[in-house]
């Protein structure tokens, strides 16, 4: 007489509980070698029963509420005793719980737990700072700035908030945006490097585009797309955004330490000195705010550069401690 499915099941449920007699055994053995398919369920439920089992599973439920509602439904049946159906169904609950446990494993291999968001800071004070940010990207600081980066795994998404001003290299990748927060502006790279300066106490965020494109906005208005060259301000004040066609070559100066001034009033060259280099170069009178210059430098100690300017402009040079002093009757344009 052939055995159906079900018998077959819970002959191997006894075969691998160790409760199998001799003949029970001959029986499975004999269904095993029958096919390659019977050998591989038989190796399945054996893999499945042996995890069970070293995972020390235990199962607590309440027996003489669930006998009476299988007694409901047994009628005419087959009525087995309660030792064998607690044998039956130990191998079963097992063998369940290894499917459960072998399905949880595959689960968590291929989704692992991971924080819904990672966050670094990487803060400036006194001299700016270089770093790498976990995407790829790089990130340079200028004085008194920082920035948050974090990256969501939910929404698969780079965000980073800036206070202050910052040259961004963005390693692009579509499947993962990468969003920058500076006020109530956000810009969205589309394979870039551009630079950005958004101190909290200052009216207008700056930017400027050196490779590829960005999108320059708000929440509520789509704003500008600029590309390579290009430049822009927004006015948190007005909410309005302005390109800006007149070139500045200084803008990276702080990070390139490259210096060209075009018929540039000498106030401004030294302020622009002292901020990038935290230097005192002090002009003597105020008759030389005023004197024009023309000429470019590239060089990491400002003494030499207001050694060229003293030189180039006929004026003396005067160190008194720190301080840089320039002084002089009048002066003579480069132009």
């Amino acid at each position: 007489m052939e055995l159906l499915q079900n018998d077959m099941d819970d002959l191997i449920g006894k075969v691998l509980a160790g409760e199998a007699s001799a003949q029970e055994l001959l029986q499975v053995e004999a269904w095993i070698a029958a096919s390659k398919d019977n050998k591989a369920y038989f190796e399945n439920l054996k893999t499945i029963f042996n995890t069970a089992a070293s995972a020390d599973v235990k199962v607590v439920f309440d027996t003489d509420a669930a006998w009476n509602k299988v007694k409901t439904k047994i009628g005419d049946e087959k009525v087995i005793s309660l030792q064998q159906r607690t044998k039956a169904t130990t191998i079963w609950v097992r063998i369940a719980a290894g499917v459960a446990i072998l399905m949880g494993a595959v689960y968590f291999l291929n989704n692992p737990i991971t924080p819904a968001a990672q966050t670094i800071a990487v803060v400036s004070t006194n001299v700016p700072v270089h770093d790498t940010l976990p995407d790829g990207s790089t990130a340079y600081l200028n004085k008194k700035s920082e920035l948050t980066y974090s990256f969501d795994s939910k929404t698969k998404s780079r965000k980073v908030k800036l206070k202050g001003e910052a040259y961004f290299s963005v390693k692009h990748d579509e499947a993962k945006p990468f969003l920058i927060e500076a006020d109530e502006i956000l810009v969205r790279d589309i394979g870039t490097e551009f630079n950005l300066k958004a101190y909290p106490e200052k009216d207008t965020i700056e930017i400027l585009v050196t490779e590829g494109e960005v999108q320059f906005y708000t929440l509520y208005d789509s704003g500008l797309n600029l590309k390579a060259g290009q430049r822009a301000i927004y006015s948190k004040r007005n909410k309005i955004f302005q390109r800006i066609e007149k070139p500045d070559t200084n803008i990276l100066a702080y990070k390139t330490k490259v210096f060209s001034f075009n018929n540039t009033d000498l106030k401004s060259v030294v302020d622009l000195l002292n901020e990038v280099y935290n230097a005192k170069i002090v002009l003597a009178n105020k008759k030389l705010f005023d004197c024009r210059l023309t000429a470019n430098y590239k060089e990491d100690d400002p003494a030499i550069i207001a050694e060229v300017i003293a030189e180039t402009m006929n004026l003396t040079l005067i160190r008194k401690g720190e301080e840089l002093i320039l002084d002089g009757d009048g002066c003579i344009s480069s132009q």
